[in-house]
């Protein structure tokens, strides 16, 4: 992994080099996929959405997802990066990457509702292209930042879609039975 791993990170660093204010934009980037800026969002949906219904959605879609991302943790145990620039400091298994996983699932899960009831085109193209950015510089700020191997980022995102796909197809199927 390490022909694959240190290369991107290499990449990743001379695009956007390492003067304070990137750290700092960096260290802002990856606060998106943060559990406080999740919860925070996830009590938002609890609080401007009057159907309650999207709220335990939010609620249970994103705290399996947790759950997920630490029992793959533990099983995989794979170590934080040594060999890059640590601009951040972490404490818990590499793979995968719970930011950029999670950041998939809260940001992914807003992207399935925009594209089932925003009916505006522009407005679903813009808004889901902007949440896909996010998640996407999550991932790269990870990188960047040195807590995280190229690998556990693409897995934390590929993990993330799967659920989501798995968790959005027994939405569909519960709501339908419900109807």
């Amino acid at each position: 992994m390490i022909l694959f791993d240190l290369p991107v990170y290499q990449l990743i660093m001379s695009i956007f080099g390492t003067s304070k204010l990137m750290i700092l934009f960096m260290k802002l980037l990856t606060t998106l996929g943060s559990t406080i800026v999740i919860v925070t969002g996830i009590l938002c949906v609890g609080i401007l959405i009057k159907n309650k219904k999207y709220f335990k959605i939010f609620i249970i879609a994103n705290l399996i997802g947790v759950i997920l991302n630490n029992l793959v943790k533990i099983i995989i145990r794979r170590p934080r990066p040594t060999q890059t620039m640590p601009l951040s400091y972490e404490d818990s298994y590499s793979f995968p990457s719970g930011h950029s996983m999670m950041s998939t699932i809260f940001y992914g899960l807003i992207i399935y509702y925009i594209f089932k009831y925003v009916k505006n085109r522009k407005l679903k193209v813009f808004l889901s292209t902007l949440l896909t950015i996010i998640i996407i510089m999550v991932g790269i700020s990870r990188i960047y930042l040195g807590v995280h191997y190229v690998t556990d980022v693409l897995g934390g995102i590929i993990l993330g879609i799967i659920y989501l796909f798995v968790f959005t197809k027994l939405l569909n199927k519960y709501e339908n039975k419900a109807k």
